[in-house]
């Protein structure tokens, strides 16, 4: 059966149009969603291209998009994925600009407050180049596509059905700004909060039995900043942060007021943010049935539906390569293009620290810095909420350290995060696109040096020429007197980051002798580079899953697609060769005992 196509032809301009178009009312649930497909086959006439653009899905559904140009390439990869996950665009894009409350009421207006204190703050057009040369235009021309995507559904009055079920309809006021939202690369270099917990600890439990409960990884033998009271530590002091780890959407429910189904905000995570977990692995010709490297990636991040991933084919002129991205982000971050493959998962370099600043008892404004009291940058803005007729003002406060998150104005004491996502370049997974189209090891590795910044990651790569390769990358804060893993006292400026590591001094490893490298979040970095030894962070996950994958990894056998498959999949648990037997050995008599023994 031929493939459905699909054509983007040129047309002049592009108009952005009302949001006040809804869906028409439909017979049933059923025939709503229906209606609201994405058309994947003939023609389609809109405005935005300069040349036709041929899109192709695939029997998965995977569209093949090729393009005559960079701008139709991205414009037209906007315009489907909006066509594919409308819906998951809208709230994504709300999620970053912090305007959830407008549509899902006022249990987001901390959210969305949040969102706002996170917004880039710097030079924009230093902020467009950072990730590619033709940044502008490749963000410009997505946000266009996913415009132009929304108005024709408006027009049409196709809008997918879960507008219609919560009572507003999509906007198509995406910009090249839209894009770069810090709210997705957050949680995933969540520092602070384990800073906080740490020191709870230390209150409650004292500072040795507390490095006795909860080591860090690497062991490092912490202690209390000098300068800092731990009287001044409080649990609620990132609760406004604790909504932002969750990419759970709203589900509409059964009845008339298209009311959220649940008790609880949609995006609620109560306490600490879970931990991330995922592996990767390459291995070179010398290990494979093929005589090539063959590379493998599973970033265990929450299953959703719709899924976090979108996974796209990208071809124009120099552009030709597949893979998986957040729908809101153009380009590929994880994939391969025809020459060069590539996969990441979390390193876990530490990119946040939280700052207890001292303020002024006549002025909440002021806070002390190096003996002078400096004045905060204030944002006073304002968030609609469903169902209230008058908007709610908050006022954003920052310190040169960065936003203020909490304030407690009996001890006189405000608490700032920096974190490197700040810094131009900071948006997460969008500094791939330089990556997209890089031809061997050396492009490769200049490309992730102009803007791959957060998350932290551990790369593994492979090329067609049979060279595999490992980088370790992030803005990795050089910190002179202290680790870190604890808040510090923001006043006498002793606490302050002297840059970052620079890229070439970040770990790197090229073809190595044992013919593979291996990562699962783990402290995986001495063992790749023997020697290695800049602090990139303490709190990485225990080495279960990397020996496991070492194990098998380090057998002679050579290694097929199907044995990296069935490995993706492996359930071995090396904790289990020991607990199970001494479970096994317990004698127990009780039903439900025996019952969970069995099990």
């Amino acid at each position: 059966m031929r493939p459905a196509t699909l054509s983007l032809l040129l047309l002049a301009a592009f108009s952005t149009g009302g949001v006040s178009a809804q869906t028409a009312a439909a017979p049933d649930p059923a025939a709503a969603a229906k209606a609201a497909l994405a058309q994947t086959d003939g023609t389609i006439m809109v405005m935005g291209t300069r040349e036709a653009v041929e899109v192709i899905r695939d029997k998965f559904g995977v569209p093949h998009i090729y393009a005559k140009n960079t701008g139709d390439l991205f414009f037209a990869q906007g315009f489907v994925v909006a066509q594919d996950r409308m819906w998951q665009l809208e709230m994504w894009r709300r999620n970053g600009e912090g305007r959830l409350a407008e549509v899902l009421g006022k249990d987001y207006i901390r959210r969305d407050t949040f969102a706002r204190m996170l917004q880039f703050r710097g030079n924009w057009e230093a902020e467009y180049n950072k990730y590619h040369a033709q940044g502008k235009l490749i963000f410009d021309s997505f946000a266009k596509g996913v415009n132009a995507a929304i108005q024709k559904a408006l027009d049409e009055r196709k809008v997918p059905v879960e507008f219609e079920r919560m009572g507003f309809a999509p906007q198509p006021v995406w910009t090249a700004k839209t894009i770069l939202t810090r709210m997705p690369g957050w949680a995933m270099t969540r520092n602070a909060s384990s800073e906080l917990a740490r020191a709870l600890d230390i209150k409650r439990l004292g500072l040795e039995r507390t490095r006795e409960l909860k080591p860090t990884e690497p062991e490092r033998a912490f202690v209390v900043p000098e300068g800092l009271n731990l009287d001044d530590i409080e649990p609620g002091i990132l609760d406004i942060a604790r909504d932002a780890n969750n990419y759970r959407f709203p589900v509409a429910g059964g009845g008339d007021g298209g009311e959220i189904t649940t008790d609880e905000p949609a995006f609620s995570v109560p306490g600490d943010e879970r931990p991330s977990a995922s592996n990767n692995w390459v291995v070179s010709g010398r290990k494979s049935a093929t005589g090539k490297p063959l590379l493998a990636n599973d970033p265990h991040r929450d299953l959703a539906n719709p899924s976090l991933r979108y996974v796209v084919h990208l071809n124009a002129p120099g552009w030709n390569a597949i893979g998986a991205t957040e729908p809101g982000v153009p380009g590929i971050a994880i994939g391969h293009n025809d020459r060069i493959a590539w996969g990441f998962t979390i390193l876990g370099v530490d990119q946040q620290d939280l700052y207890v600043e001292e303020t002024d008892p006549a002025n909440p404004n002021r806070y002390m810095w190096k003996g002078e009291w400096r004045e905060m940058a204030l944002n006073r803005e304002l968030i609609y909420v469903k169902g209230q007729a008058a908007p709610v003002e908050v006022t954003l406060k920052r310190t040169h350290h960065g936003p203020v998150v909490h304030e407690n104005s009996t001890r006189n004491r405000a608490y700032a995060v920096r974190w490197a996502g700040a810094e131009t370049g900071g948006a997460g997974y969008v500094g791939a696109l330089g990556v997209m189209q890089s031809r061997n090891w050396d492009e490769f590795k200049t490309n992730m040096s102009r803007a791959w910044f957060t998350p932290s990651h551990s790369i593994v790569y492979a090329d067609v020429d049979g060279n595999i390769g490992y980088l370790g990358v992030a803005l990795s804060p050089v910190r002179r007197t202290w680790d870190g893993l604890l808040p510090v006292p923001g006043k006498d400026g002793k606490y302050e980051w002297e840059g970052y590591v620079p890229f070439e001094k970040l770990p790197a490893s090229f073809n190595p002798p044992d013919g593979f490298f291996n990562t699962s979040n783990n402290d995986v970095v001495p063992k790749i580079v023997p020697g290695y030894n800049l602090p990139l962070g303490f709190e990485y996950t225990q080495p279960f899953r990397y020996n496991r994958v070492l194990e098998v990894l380090k057998s002679k056998k050579p290694f097929t697609l199907a044995d990296m498959q069935a490995l993706q999949q492996d359930m071995v648990s090396i904790p289990a060769r020991t607990l199970v037997p001494l479970l096994l050995d317990l004698t127990v008599h009780k039903p439900e005992l025996i019952r969970a023994q069995t099990l």
